[in-house]
């Protein structure tokens, strides 16, 4: 059957449902011929789309126009009185479904009040109001019956929502009370004895009842209690309709709200409290398996505490799990400590029958798993608890035989993490197929993390000692001088190598401090650092001091103390590390001295040749500039005088004076490359601005320039190794970086400057910045290190380079 034929069946069945209610619902039909005190319709359409789904509606639709056409009704009434039965229905679905978080089981007062509320007092009002509006505008009622007939449309609508939409849904939805089928004939019994008796005579006092009902309200939940109210509504009806009981003595209103309050209390009075008792159950069902989780904790936290070892506090915590749960078998697999990969079984075992479970037993204590195979694998694969409902048809369970031999069935497993990784994953079974249990995953969860917390214990107690008999040796064989001083500074241990280092021995050390070993100009800072480590403004400190021999030798030594705090965050000991290093610090001074002799060396030597770039610049610039001036003027004299005869020499002296002025422009920018005289008459800025237009002529590589405005303030000196530094600079560009853009920035500071040199080209190798072949870049770090500055050179490759120079504007 396709899926289009099951949903016109559906809506078929629902029709035909709504249609058979109404018609009985038509017996009790007083004020007129479709309008009922009681109509079960109501009940019908509303448990069916919170059952089968709003989709249904047509059914609803169907059903009513058919009854009320049938019924003598217009088709246009008949149509008006179905869009309005289908508006309840699907009104009060869609507000309780959606809005309301409605369970149909009526196992909660809440849903109770909702279906009451809503479905009952709210939604027909549409029906009610869309009915007699149909009925006026066909003919059918006249205008002075509108307001009795709305009040018994909408009454009847309510109480068809009151006792039959309960009974539907809780028969569907509700949780069966077993075993208690012989005290539900005897509820059964009583109802119809009670009220049969109570009914036939006019005076009887009807809500004699109530005790019944609320019987079948503690007994038998919501079920029970709709079934009895259905039948009590049931029996009340037919024998008001037949003139029997107190509801026929008055007037056809006070009858109609008489009955109609009777029906409405008993089954509102009897639901709620049904609800009640059943949320009450429920809260000391689930108060039950929280104290006995609980319990559960506690067994397995003692149990953490006070175990000797990790084995024995597993062993201990799958038999507390297998006694509150009440699954007999439970086990543990550990992961392999050299195969995170894969589980182990162990002999870690709660049975209380072993002899039974021996096949199981055997076939584990010889499966090993990997990741993700057999009930422990998964959760080694996922982190997570697992539960399987029947291990034995499961298809990823490798014992799955012996568990059947065994007569298990239903399988949990939890793991036990230790950090990030799993150590171990508990496993338990039970002889019946069991359902998972959310809250009982979580308490295994809790175990589990306990349990990792005694693994992980147990793991550090154990890497502790192998890290107390490293230390140990580490301590006595270590190279480097180690020494454990008191809150007073006072030795209290020191290694060989510490008093070989000294002089001193351990017992002579232990009645000493720092203090009467080192050198009294050490002393303020050493002091200054220990107190703040004994105030725990820091954890270490590092610097260099000397100490005195025993000998009376003076040595250098790099030491490090650090604090060993208490429990209580105070310093307690102070460790030194003291490395010898006065070798190296002499070493240092003689390399200081020679470095600081060949900077002077090569500033002196820079000065000297900036002096004979600019001696040689001005001899170029003015005696061979004016030899040639004077030979450009005497070219000019002959030019004028030669006659007009001759114009080959006149072409040859107009040649003569072209070469001359060639010349005197290459004797330009010779001079300018020895000594710019820019630099000198204008300063940087303007030496900067005239270089970068020159280099963007000679080498078509675009130079852009952002200067700060003003002139830096700079000696003669610093600006020329500035200006140097930024020719070349701008070599290397043009050599190396295969550019087409170049963007150059100087910055100022009140104490020091910034230049910047940008390419947009192939970029630096990371080899070659340290390249000692780099005589650029020598040069330029040699010239800046003559200044107190320095010259950082970053790039990719592919990404460009940045050259930057920082100098002192003084020293």
């Amino acid at each position: 059957m396709t899926h289009r034929s099951q949903y016109l069946l559906r809506i078929a069945a629902v029709a035909a449902a709504y249609f058979a209610a109404a018609r009985v619902g038509l017996l009790a039909a007083v004020a007129q011929s479709v309008v009922s005190s009681a109509w079960p319709p109501s009940g019908v359409a509303l448990a069916a789309l919170l059952l089968l789904g709003l989709r249904l509606w047509p059914g609803i639709a169907l059903g009513a126009f058919l009854l009320n056409w049938t019924a003598g009704v217009s088709a246009a009434g008949a149509a008006g009185i179905a869009t309005g039965n289908t508006l309840e229905a699907v009104a009060g679905a869609w507000l309780l479904g959606r809005m309301m978080d409605f369970r149909p089981s009526l196992e909660r007062v809440r849903d109770v009040i909702a279906l009451v509320v809503v479905g009952a007092l709210a939604s027909t009002t549409l029906s009610a109001t869309l009915g007699v509006a149909s009925l006026w505008a066909s003919g059918a009622v006249a205008p002075d019956a509108l307001r009795r007939l709305w009040f018994v449309w909408w009454s009847g609508d309510a109480l068809g929502d009151v006792l039959v939409a309960p009974l539907l849904l809780t028969w569907v939805r509700a949780a069966r009370a077993t075993g208690r089928r012989l005290e539900a004939g005897g509820v059964l019994a009583a109802l119809l004895l009670l009220t049969g008796l109570l009914l036939r005579h006019p005076l009887s006092y009807v809500y004699a009842v109530f005790p019944v009902v609320v019987w079948a309200a503690l007994r038998f939940g919501s079920r029970g209690t709709a079934t009895a109210t259905a039948v009590v509504a049931t029996l009340t009806i037919w024998y008001t309709l037949h003139g029997l009981g107190p509801f026929v003595a008055s007037t056809p209103t006070e009858n109609l709200a008489l009955l109609q309050t009777f029906l409405g209390l008993t089954a509102v009075t009897g639901l709620v409290l049904a609800a009640v008792v059943t949320e009450r159950g429920a809260a000391e069902g689930a108060l039950g398996r929280e104290v006995a989780f609980v319990e559960l904790l506690q067994a397995v936290a003692v149990a953490a505490n006070e175990a000797p070892t990790a084995e024995h506090a597993l062993r201990t915590s799958i038999g507390a799990v297998c006694r509150v749960t009440g699954w007999p078998v439970g086990h543990v697999y550990l992961v392999s400590a050299d195969e995170p990969e894969v589980l182990r079984p162990t002999t870690i075992w709660h049975d209380d029958r072993p002899w039974l479970r021996e096949p199981f037993r055997r076939v584990t204590e010889v499966t090993t798993l990997r990741r993700g195979v057999g009930l422990p694998g998964r959760v080694l694969a996922t982190k997570q608890p697992a539960w399987v409902l029947d291990v034995t048809r499961d298809a990823n369970f490798p014992r799955a035989g012996a568990a059947a031999e065994s007569g298990l069935r239903a399988g949990l497993a939890f793991p036990v993490p230790v950090g990030a990784d799993v150590a171990a994953v508990l496993e338990f079974f039970s002889r019946d197929a069991v359902a998972p249990n959310a809250a009982l995953l979580g308490v295994l969860t809790h175990i589990g993390t306990q349990l990792g917390r005694v693994i992980e214990r147990e793991r550090a107690a154990e890497a502790l000692r192998e890290r107390e008999a490293l230390l140990g040796a580490m301590f006595d064989q270590s190279a480097v001088g180690i020494a454990v001083a008191d809150r007073s500074a006072r030795f209290i241990r020191s290694n060989r190598a510490f008093q070989e280092m000294i002089g001193y021995d351990a017992a002579e050390l232990r009645s000493m401090s720092y203090v009467d070993i080192s050198y009294a100009e050490d002393l303020p800072q050493n002091r200054e650092l220990m107190a703040e480590l004994g105030r725990g403004a820091r954890s270490s400190f590092t610097f260099e001091k000397r100490y005195c021999r025993k000998d009376g030798r003076m040595i250098w030594a790099h030491v490090t103390v650090s604090a060993l705090p208490a429990t209580d965050g105070t310093p307690q000991l102070f460790v030194g590390m003291v490395e010898d290093v006065t070798e190296r610090k002499t070493a240092e001074a003689e390399l200081d001295r020679h470095r600081a002799q060949l900077r002077g060396l090569a500033a002196r030597l820079e000065a000297a040749r900036e002096a004979e770039r600019a001696r040689i610049a001005r001899e170029i610039h003015d005696e061979l500039g004016q030899a040639l001036t004077a030979l450009k003027i005497d070219l000019l004299w002959l030019k004028k005088r030669m006659p007009g005869s001759s114009p080959d020499l006149t072409r040859k002296l107009e040649d003569m004076t072209a070469i001359i002025d060639s010349t005197a422009q290459g004797i330009q920018r010779v001079a300018a490359e020895l000594r710019p005289s820019v630099l000198d008459e204008l300063g940087l800025r303007a030496a900067i601005e005239w270089e970068a237009r020159e280099f963007a002529t000679r080498t078509g590589i675009e130079c852009r320039v952002e200067l700060p405005k003003g002139q830096p303030a700079l000696d003669a000196s610093r600006a020329t190794a500035v200006f140097r530094i930024f020719q070349e600079a701008l070599t290397n560009v043009a050599r190396h970086a295969a550019a087409n853009h170049v963007i150059v920035r100087l910055g100022l500071t009140p104490n020091a400057l910034e230049l910047t040199v940008q390419d947009n080209g192939r970029g630096i190798r990371e080899g070659a910045l340290h390249d000692s072949r780099s005589l650029g870049l020598l040069g330029m770090r040699e010239r800046a290190e003559n200044f107190h500055g320095n010259v950082t050179v970053a790039g990719n490759p592919g990404a460009g380079t940045t050259l930057t120079l920082t100098m002192p504007r003084s020293t």
